[in-house]
């Protein structure tokens, strides 16, 4: 019940360039209650383009139509295009997404961050995203705030269980995280409370680095800095642009802090360190 994917429009109408969702918040204070930052997977991997949507969430078209200015930005933008869907509920609901999960929002509740990951993506790499942030259906969405689960779900162990559990996508047979097999499944180290809090001390400090590299350089992404941090440890040269985002992102640290959060997982697993593929499967 923790993971889901994130929410499917089925109308960009929803989205709002950053300009636009400024005016619109700073018009009505009330439009904060719908108006929400928006993330998809290349937002993720590559950089965010900072859009915004219009959620009305789980609203009744009453509900919907007391925040006017917006109610009416998405008659236009996205009931036409809904007019023609085969599905009733999409067709007749169409002031909602087409997937509004709400098992999702039910679990988010109360919550200041969640763990999200690119559903389909070479690097498998996990991020906190403040509770305020809509993510896409391309997301994985993980309901919890705890830094030991993002912790466990960081390390070699995890990534490499993913990429046997999980599917392959497209010509470039990309992995994919696939819930159940690749989350539901795996089993979580029985953790003392002393690595717990060290676990999650330092999958705090691999969330912050990688942060504070982003907001560095507009040209520092997490597939940048990850393809730096495999070429690192597999002892290739670095080209010119890769060089750049390894002094930008520090990338030779954060190899270092990903190889303490191993060594720790392993450990409250109770298992040496370090272990090949085949050995951690």
């Amino acid at each position: 019940g923790l993971a889901s994917f994130g929410f499917m429009l089925n109308g960009a109408g929803f989205i709002l360039e950053e300009v636009e969702a400024a005016e619109l918040l700073a018009a009505d204070p009330r439009n904060s209650e719908i108006v929400r930052p928006y993330r998809n997977g290349r937002d993720l991997a590559q950089g965010s383009r900072g859009v915004f949507l219009i959620d009305f969430g789980l609203r009744s078209e009453e509900e919907a139509r007391s925040f006017p200015v917006l109610y009416d930005i998405v008659r236009a933008r996205v009931k036409p295009a809904r007019d023609a869907a085969r599905r009733s509920g999409v067709r007749d609901r169409w002031w909602r997404f087409a997937e509004a999960r709400p098992g999702l929002r039910r679990a988010l509740i109360g919550l200041r961050r969640y763990i999200a990951t690119v559903e389909t993506a070479r690097h498998r790499f996990f991020v906190f995203l403040d509770s305020t942030i809509a993510p896409d259906h391309m997301l994985i969405s993980i309901a919890s705030d705890d830094a030991f689960l993002l912790g466990v779900l960081s390390s070699r162990i995890h990534a490499v269980w993913a990429l046997a559990a999980g599917a392959r996508m497209g010509v470039r047979n990309t992995p994919r995280y696939n819930k159940g097999p690749c989350f539901e499944a795996f089993v979580f180290p029985a953790a003392s409370a002393t690595l717990r809090s060290r676990i999650a001390a330092m999958a705090e400090q691999i969330d912050a680095h990688r942060k504070a590299a982003e907001a560095r350089d507009s040209h520092v992404t997490l597939t940048a800095i990850y393809h730096v941090v495999e070429r690192l440890r597999s002892g290739e040269s670095l080209t010119e642009s890769q060089r750049q985002t390894y002094q930008l992102a520090a990338c030779g640290v954060l190899r270092d802090l990903h190889d303490e959060l191993d060594a720790l997982v392993a450990q409250a697993y109770g298992w040496p360190w370090p272990l090949s593929d085949a050995e951690i499967l």
